[in-house]
């Protein structure tokens, strides 16, 4: 029975890779892949009579989720909201990355999976731009079903593996991955998507910060020389960022209104998960365009949905997240400090976007982000192991 539910296999690390590489392309095939591995999880916890794979973030994570189903209860639509609750099983990932990704060899792969996937995903995305043009009416998807998933996965995986760029060793290395980094950028670029481009910017500009200063001063001119090598309609796009008459930035503005009213009639358990969609029109703001599923942003969608008891119960499971990240990076030496520095500003860049987006509520985004907030909490042997051999 033990070998069955044994979390640590081979077997189940096939899973965990297999489950990388399908993230930017069959969201089924990765539902059915982490029941496997939810599954075995449960088998091994049962087994083995011992709750583990929890990092030190999680207790607020699991506050997050009992706040939610507390608003469930007094939700507008408690059918739907339960429907929607399906997806609190999704936090299961975080300890089977951490139980499955146990050894240097199994941590590279899994790098090396989230990396070859995103690259294939953006020669998908770059072939799609080159046969149809650029233009809002065909954004890039990719094989996910949303440009602003598509765009954030690589997202994700760029600010992570441009942080391993600077602490990467030898020259070959450092070429081959800006290589997969240029690719990367490119269907970035291209897919149009200015969230994306904000959490980006932002999180590099940070890092860079952090890391050496003195960098900005080549920074700056180079993306201003990439700016101007751009097509005409990513130019257009960077500029409509700041375009106070832009149709769509006018809607995320009336998008506050809206949430505020729903707020003000719902103030301590808002309207239930998943149905800021179905009071959307009775409180859309009299200019607003277009009726929205939700509100364009994390914070203000949480309070619309689950009230005052979700917001702060999210505010605080994220602060305690970036506080144990920061705290494993004064903790930490060598490659653990490096990957963790990488995935703090992959967070930093999920944050900034999700002030612009409600990315909380992608599930293929929650994929991705667990992984990276897994990785810098394994076992100590998963990096050390390296210098060991």
């Amino acid at each position: 029975m033990k070998r069955l539910f044994d979390i640590s296999s081979d077997f189940s690390f096939y899973l965990v890779i297999g489950f990388l590489l399908l993230i930017d392309f069959s969201i089924a095939g990765c539902y059915v892949l982490f029941t496997l591995l939810a599954m075995q999880l449960i088998g091994h916890w049962i087994v083995n009579r011992k709750l583990e794979g929890f990092p030190p973030y999680f207790k607020y994570f699991l506050i997050f989720i009992a706040a939610t189903l507390i608003t469930t209860i007094f939700s507008i639509d408690r059918a739907e909201s339960f429907k929607d609750n399906r997806e609190l099983f999704v936090y299961l990932l975080i300890p089977i990355f951490i139980l499955v990704i146990n050894s240097w060899k199994r941590l590279i792969a899994s790098f090396g999976a989230v990396l070859f996937s995103g690259i294939l995903s953006s020669f998908t995305g770059i072939y799609s731009a080159a046969t149809r043009g650029l233009s809002l009416d065909h954004r890039l998807k990719g094989f996910t079903s949303h440009w602003m998933t598509y765009s954030g996965l690589l997202m994700f995986v760029f600010i992570f593996f441009f942080i391993m760029l600077f602490y990467q060793k030898g020259w070959k290395h450092k070429l081959l991955l800006g290589s997969g980094l240029l690719v990367l950028l490119a269907a970035i670029l291209f897919s149009l998507t200015r969230s994306v481009w904000v959490g980006l910017v932002v999180s590099l500009g940070l890092f860079i910060v952090y890391y050496k200063p003195k960098i900005l001063y080549f920074a700056v001119p180079a993306a201003i020389v990439l700016f101007l090598l751009l097509p005409q309609t990513v130019k257009s796009r960077v500029f409509s960022i700041i375009d106070i008459n832009n149709e769509s930035n006018k809607d995320r503005i009336y998008m506050v209104y809206t949430g505020k009213e729903i707020f003000k009639r719902h103030p301590l358990t808002g309207v239930g998960a998943n149905n800021v969609k179905e009071v959307y029109e009775l409180y859309r703001h009299p200019e607003a365009k277009q009726a929205n599923p939700h509100l364009h942003n994390n914070f203000l969608q949480i309070l619309a949905e689950r009230g005052l008891l979700g917001l702060l119960s999210l505010v605080l499971a994220f602060a305690a997240l970036f506080y144990f990240l920061v705290r494993r990076i004064r903790q930490s030496d060598g490659t653990a400090k490096h990957i963790t520095i990488g995935s703090l500003f992959v967070f930093i860049g999920f944050l900034v976007w999700g002030l612009f987006e409600y990315n909380w509520g992608d599930t293929e985004i929650t994929f991705l982000l667990f992984f990276f907030i897994s990785v810098p909490f394994l076992a100590p042997k998963a990096y050390y192991e390296k210098v060991e051999q």
